[in-house]
């Protein structure tokens, strides 16, 4: 099993194949790793947020092609469905969801960028992330994430 690698780097420094981030239903205008990447992307995500397409519903994928203003060629958005009330369990699932989508999209070589929450450090984010791995198996070969509770967005 693959070791995810704790990375001290904002969002749109992160490399790989594609960076992945949640956005969430209830956090407008958006916020941490999402708003940086969004911004990064001309603003993509949010004009889909205020076009309706899209909402922040947990379920919801977003895969957006990178930029010369990105190191990854892809970046997917996840729906993480309300970020207020959002505990460490409903966040595991998070985690295991968005690894599971990004290898479904065909990506072992992944980036994931995680907003600081309240209730769980990256401690217990990392072990998360772990959790997650053993279950996917050797589908994704690289795993490197960043926490913004220490890095400037």
């Amino acid at each position: 099993m693959i070791q995810p690698e704790y990375v001290r780097q904002p969002a749109d420094h992160l490399t790989g194949e594609s960076v992945v981030a949640l956005y969430f239903d209830d956090l407008r205008p958006l916020d941490g790793p999402a708003a940086v990447l969004d911004w990064r992307l001309d603003g993509q995500l949010t004009r889909m947020l205020l076009d309706g397409e899209i909402h922040g519903r947990a379920g919801e994928h977003v895969l957006l092609q990178g930029n010369s203003k990105l190191k990854a060629d892809w970046v997917l958005f996840v729906g993480g469905g309300k970020w207020h009330g959002l505990c460490e369990e409903t966040h595991a699932a998070l985690v295991k969801h968005v690894l599971t989508v990004a290898r479904q999209a065909g990506f072992s070589d992944l980036s994931l960028a995680f907003f600081q929450h309240e209730d769980f450090d990256v401690q217990k984010l990392h072990q998360q992330i772990m959790d997650a791995l053993e279950l996917l198996g050797k589908e994704i070969e690289f795993c490197r994430y960043t926490y913004y509770d220490d890095v400037a967005v």
